[in-house]
């Protein structure tokens, strides 16, 4: 999380930060990513930098989720208003919101080097971040999803790291250019009904 000055300066300036940022991230992947080409392109000091962020990672985290806040809004609002009736349409809209991301002119290379730059360090801070948004999206249906899903409590929590680990492989399936996104999709829907048809010849 960026330090507090950060959240005072000027509107314009802020933007003109993030902008560029994205504009290097979006051509190099996270470890080739470089602080001074950021702070050229946004036009401040690097001790400037420094007292807006405590490192590259700071910067980094704070952008993936304001870049997925800022554009998943409306998405959010339109599925949480459908009521999703399980946890599987849950990851599924998710694949499918993220499918978009990847498609998405401003944010596709952004995106696509978060995937392909992922270590185990990035990994954990993003679960951290997906899982937050996930909880804010489904806030006060998860009681509702663990009992229409028939797991309990461990059981429910184990199916949805799985949900989340077969969405994240299909991502990459995606970004390698494997498959088209309609594929990818369909690809899920198989997964989904493999999971199901277990769980039915375990009850």
């Amino acid at each position: 999380m960026p330090k507090a000055l950060f959240f005072t300066i000027h509107e314009e300036k802020k933007n003109r930060i993030i902008e560029a940022a994205i504009k290097e991230f979006s051509a190099q992947l996270y470890e080739k990513a470089s602080i001074n080409q950021i702070i050229k392109e946004a036009d401040i000091s690097r001790g400037s930098f420094y007292q807006y962020f405590e490192d590259k990672d700071d910067l980094y985290f704070f952008l993936i989720d304001t870049v997925i806040k800022t554009t998943s809004y409306n998405f959010l609002k339109e599925f949480v208003a459908a009521q999703p009736k399980n946890v599987f349409s849950v990851y599924k809209a998710l694949l499918f919101y993220n499918l978009q991301l990847l498609s998405d002119a401003k944010y596709q290379a952004f995106f696509k080097n978060m995937y392909l730059g992922m270590n185990y360090h990035l990994q954990q801070e993003l679960r951290v971040i997906f899982s937050a948004i996930r909880n804010e999206m489904l806030e006060g249906e998860f009681d509702k999803l663990q009992e229409k899903s028939g797991y309990e409590g461990p059981y429910f929590q184990q199916l949805m790291s799985m949900l989340e680990l077969n969405n994240r492989d299909l991502l990459m399936l995606y970004i390698s250019d494997s498959v088209d996104a309609n594929t990818v999709m369909e690809i899920y829907q198989l997964r989904v009904q493999v999971l199901q048809g277990k769980r039915r010849s375990e009850t």
